[in-house]
């Protein structure tokens, strides 16, 4: 599905919301942006944040320079209400995060399997209510989720109740609630605590 929107160009080049009197038409497909004016395709072009988005934004060239990817931020700032710039800023964090964990496991030499979008079974006290499988599963028994902010913790307590040991990782600093797993904070400056905790369970 394309998403179609229209903004303005500023004196300065970059691109605002202009719903009513803007001449630029930028078009959103799955991670495709695109950009038109007078019907010519723009090849270079950039986006004015509106505010509430630069701290999501600088977390973003944070973890990207870290890791060393490029990321087209494109895909968040496209979008012109502040609500779904937010979303997909959050969104963009959370998978670059989750393949630098996956890399990071992948480099023990173990056998790390990701999730495929398989499905736990919960069953609160009213109706019934499914959980994506753990982020990754290390040889079959370490079970380990990656966080970049707020997660259901009941999601956690269904996971522990089928995993024992697992751990929940974060970039960053974070607010981490578990009964028998560990909390791992940091990861992007301190990673080898983490994977040394994998190897050491991993032999347990």
């Amino acid at each position: 599905m394309v998403s179609v929107f229209l903004y303005k160009k500023l004196p300065d080049g970059t691109l605002v919301p202009a719903e009513n009197d803007g001449n630029v038409i930028v078009t959103v497909e799955n991670l495709m942006v695109k950009v038109f004016e007078n019907g010519v395709e723009l090849k270079k072009f950039q986006f004015k944040p509106l505010g509430q988005e630069r701290v999501l934004l600088n977390r973003l060239r944070e973890i990207t320079t870290k890791i060393g990817i490029n990321v087209d931020e494109n895909y968040a700032l496209a979008y012109p209400d502040i609500k779904t710039r937010i979303l997909k800023l959050n969104q963009l964090i959370g998978l670059v995060f989750e393949d630098y964990v996956y890399n990071q496991l992948l480099n023990t030499g173990l056998r790390v399997e990701r999730n495929n979008d398989k499905r736990v079974l919960s069953l609160p006290k009213l109706g019934a209510k499914t959980h994506n499988k753990p982020d990754f599963l290390v040889e079959n028994k370490i079970a380990i989720e990656a966080k970049t902010g707020y997660y259901s913790y009941e999601q956690i307590e269904d996971y522990e109740k089928i995993y024992d040991i697992g751990a929940v990782v974060f970039p960053w600093s974070g607010e981490c609630k578990v009964r028998r797993w560990r909390c791992f904070y940091y990861l992007l400056s301190d990673v080898k605590r983490f994977v040394d905790w994998v190897k050491v369970f991993n032999r347990a």
